[in-house]
């Protein structure tokens, strides 16, 4: 079907400029009486016409030496003649340099001149053919410089367009890959506490072990080695995902938020982040959430943090929202909804963002889904669930 379709494309110019052709040579065939010079004249001036577009400035080269010829043969002006305004029109309209179209509106203005030179000695109407020719040629080539400019104007619009969608998609992997790697950064921390945790207590325990214990003893050195290993490993992967690392102005502070982001974050600090949002926010939670890793607590923190992010964002400040929390035996369940507020942006700027994106990283990590779209009644809804075991389904 594609094949099809670039095919009829590509042959569809062929199919008008063998058309125009062929108009310009019935219009040679039915004036009857004419010589066969004057003929031959006429259809080789139809003939050229079919590489008008390809080749626009020889094929006005060609008319111009074929249409003041049939004039030695004691002929006039014949209705075939119309070819010189074709050739004109064409490399006005498809020649790269438009200095060869006004090159080529003088030259027809000459060939007018002949024309009412050449009237003038059959019939005497000098200024008749004069103004009318050239009115007619003078109409035609800014027709020409009309379809030109369009098509110039179009061509950059289509330019533009595709050179966003590269933008934009070269944008939306920047930012997957940013969100890959502030992902690997918070699971390095919530991998590498758990990990230092185990190293100290098996340590620990190995120095309460005594005499026919060793056995034990030498277990829990190789856990704690182990251990030690793992987490020399993951240093190394995260090291690769993080890529270089930014480069900062000013250390951070010990209150400000970026002491915040790096510290382990969980469900204990959903209150807070409600609070700090500035929005109407009705929270409802169900269950509870122990017996969550911290892992799966920060997936939940960030889905909750962008979601309200959203809202703000893009329904404004008073903005209902409704945050749910459902902590189940198999998973946990967030859902986000806000009313629209007084935010006027549409639904499909939402849903191109970057942050869907890296909510969506996030839940799939565990093995979870995310579904984000307008609510029927306006709005926004975003529910994520993130199954609480590895192989549990949400």
């Amino acid at each position: 079907m594609v094949f099809v379709r670039r095919l009829g494309k590509d042959i569809r110019p062929w199919l008008f400029d063998g058309a125009v052709a062929a108009l310009v040579a019935v219009l040679v065939s039915i004036e009857h009486g004419l010589p066969w010079p004057i003929k031959t004249c006429g259809y080789l001036m139809a003939l050229v016409l079919i590489w008008r577009r390809q080749f626009p400035l020889a094929v006005l080269t060609a008319v111009f030496v074929l249409a003041p010829a049939h004039l030695l043969f004691n002929s006039y002006v014949r209705l075939f003649d119309l070819a010189v305004l074709i050739a004109m029109y064409s490399v006005v309209l498809y020649h790269a340099q438009l200095r060869w179209g006004v090159t080529a509106g003088a030259g027809a203005g000459g060939a007018v001149l002949v024309a009412a030179f050449v009237e003038n000695a059959r019939s005497g109407n000098f200024w008749v053919v004069l103004w009318v020719v050239g009115a007619v040629t003078v109409a035609t080539w800014v027709t020409a410089y009309g379809v030109r400019t369009r098509k110039l104007y179009v061509e950059s619009l289509e330019e533009r367009t595709a050179t966003l969608e590269r933008e934009r998609d070269h944008l939306s992997l920047l930012a997957v890959a940013e969100e890959r790697a502030a992902i690997a950064r918070e699971v390095h921390d919530v991998v590498a506490h758990s990990l230092s945790v185990m190293i100290v207590q098996a340590d620990a325990a190995s120095y309460t072990l005594q005499g026919p214990q060793q056995p034990a003893r030498d277990a829990l050195a190789t856990i704690a080695a182990t251990g030690r290993e793992a987490l020399e490993d993951m240093g190394r992967v995260v090291k690769l995902l993080r890529g270089p690392a930014p480069v900062q102005a000013a250390p951070p502070t010990p209150n400000g938020p970026e002491s915040l982001s790096r510290r382990r974050v969980g469900l204990a600090e959903v209150d807070s982040l409600v609070e700090r949002s500035g929005l109407q926010v009705t929270r409802e939670t169900i269950g509870s959430g122990d017996g969550l890793t911290a892992a799966q607590e920060l997936t939940t923190y960030r889905v909750v943090q962008e979601s309200l992010t959203n809202a703000l964002r893009h329904a404004g400040a008073d903005a209902a929202v409704r945050l749910r929390l459902h902590f189940s035996p198999c998973a946990v369940t967030v859902e986000v909804d806000d009313d629209g507020g007084g935010g006027s942006t549409p639904a499909a700027s939402r849903s191109s963002g970057h942050g869907l994106l890296g909510m969506r990283e996030r839940v799939a990590m565990h093995g979870g889904a995310l579904v984000a779209g307008p609510r029927p009644g306006g709005g926004w809804q975003v529910t994520a669930t993130i199954p609480r075991s590895p192989g549990g389904s949400p």
